[in-house]
């Protein structure tokens, strides 16, 4: 290891587990860059949050003993040291280098490759037909009876299947019949580990278990040449790991197997800093410019953007101090009702706007493709979407029911 000073990544998911009756921090790269997963007993944890790229071996002993009272060895800290640097969980050079590896092998690859199938969908396709038509079958969904336009926007989750096919199911199978024109299609995804306001497409193709989602390169291709391809591409890598866009695109081609189209996959980072302040996303440059260039091409084919975004996240698993009770779950069903209220009126400032009052306190990771669905298909049509939500849930997020996530779908019409 030749860095000096040692920095933990930022952008990882830690988690607490008990192992043998002991508690023990769980560390894994979320980028998969690495087999390798981490379990650091409590005790050293406090040595973990000494890791800010300021101190080295020496300095991080004596701070760990004068802050915390613990006393450990130089060799004790360089053998964690070691153990996280080979899982790439450090922010050093041979990070930078395995990104840089890794990222041309996924350019390379004939196809996006299926990251989460065999734990979340079946990899075979006849498996995930009858996966599939088992959740539709329990969730009997037909599409309006009356004309509520054109099918221009769908929200759909991204929650793991065996939590959300509920709602999968309800949100896909109403929007089977508006499905078979369509010629290309939008998936705005949330990138859970992207930086701030990052705005992220890919030139690959995504496979599902139903063959090979085709790529619009040429949309792609305008947004690297307008955008520049060192701020739009510099976390494509993302892509390959990243299960939002993934899981609704096994629904969405599962829907559209029979239907010639195209796909433009894109990611979208932390949108953070809009609640903080009161800057609007839109005026952000590269963001503005995404959806003037995917307006201009929704202008010339029949296209349906989708969203692949969760709600609420709450309870001790996202860092709140009290566990979710029957109460509470009442009451943040309310207030997603009024996130899903300005998503149904197409009103991307107001959903924005709503986790802004809240200062987030659901932590709504679909908060930016939602927007960016929103936003865009304002700019296409010179006006906002209308339309309705489809399967509200609220799925648990640990063994106890005390963290949950909050999902629902969306069909959008002009």
């Amino acid at each position: 290891m030749s860095d000096n000073n040692f920095k933990l990544r930022s952008s990882l998911d830690p988690k607490w587990v008990e192992h043998q009756g002991k508690d023990f921090l769980y560390l894994q790269d979320p980028l998969m860059l690495s087999d390798k997963s981490i379990l650091i007993p409590a005790p050293i944890v406090p040595l973990l949050r000494m890791l800010d790229g300021t101190k080295n071996v020496n300095e991080l002993r004596e701070a760990i003993q004068t802050t915390v009272g613990l006393e450990f060895s130089n060799q004790k800290i360089q053998d964690l040291l070691d153990q996280l640097d080979r899982a790439f969980l450090l922010e050093n050079s041979n990070l930078k280098d395995i990104v840089v590896k890794t990222t041309e092998q996924y350019r390379k690859t004939p196809n996006r490759l299926m990251m989460h199938s065999g734990t979340v969908y079946p990899e075979d396709k006849s498996k995930t037909i009858e996966m599939i038509s088992g959740f539709c079958e329990q969730n009997v969904i037909t599409s309006p009876s009356t004309d509520t336009g054109s099918l221009v926007g769908l929200l759909s989750p991204h929650i793991d299947f065996a939590r959300g096919g509920g709602t999968y199911a309800s949100t896909w199978q109403a929007a089977a019949p508006s499905l078979q024109d369509i010629e290309s299609v939008i998936i705005f995804g949330t990138d859970h580990y992207g930086g701030s306001s990052t705005i992220t497409p890919t030139l690959q193709n995504y496979a599902t278990p139903f063959g090979i989602l085709n790529t619009d390169i040429g949309v792609v291709e305008k947004l690297i040449d307008k955008l520049d391809a060192e701020t739009i591409l510099v976390e494509e890598l993302h892509h390959r790991s990243e299960h939002s866009i993934e899981l609704a695109s096994v629904w969405m081609h599962a829907f559209m197997a029979s239907s010639s189209f195209s796909t433009i996959p894109i990611l979208c980072g932390s949108f953070y800093k809009y609640i903080e302040n009161d800057e609007q996303p839109d005026n952000n440059p590269i963001i503005g410019e995404t959806i003037n260039i995917l307006a201009e091409s929704i202008r010339q084919r029949r296209t349906l953007i989708v969203a692949a975004g969760d709600l609420a996240h709450v309870g001790p698993v996202f860092g709140d101090s009290t566990e979710v009770i029957p109460a509470s779950r009442h009451t943040l069903q309310l207030h997603d009702d009024e996130s899903i209220a300005a998503i149904c009126d197409g009103d991307g400032d107001l959903f924005l706007s709503i986790s802004r009052l809240e200062l987030d306190k659901r932590r709504i990771c679909g908060l930016s493709p939602i927007y960016m669905m929103l936003k865009t298909i304002e700019c296409a049509y010179n006006k906002p979407a209308k339309g309705f939500a489809m399967g509200y849930d609220q799925c648990p997020a640990d063994v106890n029911g005390g963290s949950l996530v909050s999902i629902t779908g969306a069909l959008l019409y002009v």
